[in-house]
């Protein structure tokens, strides 16, 4: 499987993390945190959110399948049952976040993300309808523009919008700084058009020239933005242990690694190691950021949804039936989340050993990080248990003082 990274189980594996796990989340997280931090309410949040969700879990399923059991006409379902899931949901985002009245750095950056994840989604679909009808040589440097622009645009674009908002506000630290956060998403997106000149027209040697200065300053943004996330941290008000701040600092560090792992051979003219950039980049930066914030935004929006009913319950002049609202910290334990933060990094260090012995790393790497999953989506079950628990008890109140 990890013999070269166009083996179709490496591919299905990829797109189920990339596609099943990352994209799932930030488009979750967008739908929901966009009415908190942009002031925008999506009208019929829970039919547009299941319009959206079946479709996608529909295509990221049949094009997982489409490569391990090699059925090509698989791919023109995903092709279209992703096409309509990402389509409907950039041109919603889109139009709301064009329409809010939120001057926030954040705003202009989702909409960055939401463009490199159009451009991704666009290029993903068009290798994908050539697995499947085969009508033209396959571009494997359309690929690396794909997986380039999904992974530095999209996620990285979209992980640092909402680090701007989620980490001074859960992690009670400074701002990031105003420069910083003004033009550090341009730079990015600016850069990955310079390198995505040279994807497409690869024989035009002013274009290397291009590819060079816009990979110095792509690496550059990335170095800056780890490095002034660490230093928040270390800084912050809150000594209380938290670990979501564990989560960003492994993440933070492994962003430092895969920039240095990428620019280095890069400028010397040598093969990068990309399987260890894949691990790095993926595992180890975007879903260990993303795995953190779950246990900050996740109990969040259960605490708000709950004490709005307390609201509610308020302004009907019934205090004494008010339901308890625990602190957000209750809702998932820290030492819950501490357990699976040990698990995940430990599967992380395997799987980096793994891409370099891979003979003695890669069963304990995989099992490691089968464990760390599990026990990640027994941590946000029992959330949302909880949550459907004191929800019925809502209802009960409800029903009882009508």
């Amino acid at each position: 499987m990890v013999s070269h990274r166009w083996t179709p189980e490496l591919l299905a594996v990829t797109h189920f993390l990339t596609l099943g796990f990352l994209a799932m989340s930030m488009l979750g997280a967008m739908m929901q945190l966009m009415p908190v931090l942009m002031g925008m309410v999506i009208p019929r949040p829970v039919l547009f959110s299941n319009l959206i969700h079946l479709p996608l879990v529909l295509g990221i399923i049949s094009i997982g399948l489409a490569w391990l059991l090699q059925i090509n006409q698989l791919f023109m379902v995903a092709v279209v049952l992703l096409g309509f899931g990402f389509t409907a949901f950039i041109i919603v985002m889109a139009q709301y976040l064009f329409r809010s009245k939120n001057t926030h750095v954040t705003r202009s950056m989702m909409l960055l993300a939401l463009l490199a994840l159009l451009f991704t989604v666009g290029l993903g679909l068009f290798l994908a309808m050539n697995y499947s009808w085969q009508i033209y040589p396959l571009a494997r440097l359309l690929t690396n523009l794909h997986l380039s622009l999904g992974l530095l645009g999209w996620v990285f674009l979209l992980v640092m919008s909402v680090a701007y908002q989620v980490i001074p506000m859960f992690q009670i630290t400074d701002e990031y700084p105003a420069l910083h956060q003004r033009w550090m998403g341009w730079v990015v997106f600016i850069c990955l058009i310079g390198l995505s000149q040279n994807y497409i027209w690869p024989q035009v040697w002013l274009l290397e020239e291009l590819k060079t200065l816009s990979s110095i300053l792509l690496a550059g943004c990335l170095l800056i933005f780890a490095i002034s996330t660490i230093r928040l941290l270390q800084k912050r008000r809150r000594q209380l242990p938290d670990v979501t701040m564990r989560f960003w600092q492994v993440a933070m560090s492994s962003l430092i690694l895969v920039t240095l792992s990428w620019i280095i051979p890069t400028l010397m003219n040598w093969d990068s190691p990309i399987l260890l950039l894949g691990v790095l980049m993926i595992h180890g930066f975007a879903m260990t950021a993303i795995n953190g914030m779950m246990y900050k935004i996740i109990p969040f929006i259960i605490w708000l949804h709950l004490s709005t009913h307390n609201k509610k319950l308020r302004d009907k002049g019934t205090r004494e039936a008010q339901l308890k609202v625990p602190h957000m910290r209750k809702i998932i334990s820290e030492t819950a989340g501490f357990w699976q933060f040990r698990c995940h990094l430990s599967s992380l260090i395997l799987l980096v050993m793994a891409t370099i012995w891979p003979l003695w790393f890669y069963y304990p790497a995989a099992l490691m990080f089968a464990v760390a999953q599990f026990f990640l989506l027994f941590n946000l079950l029992k959330a949302v248990r909880f949550y459907n628990i004191k929800i019925a008890e809502f209802s009960v109140i409800a029903q009882t003082t009508s």
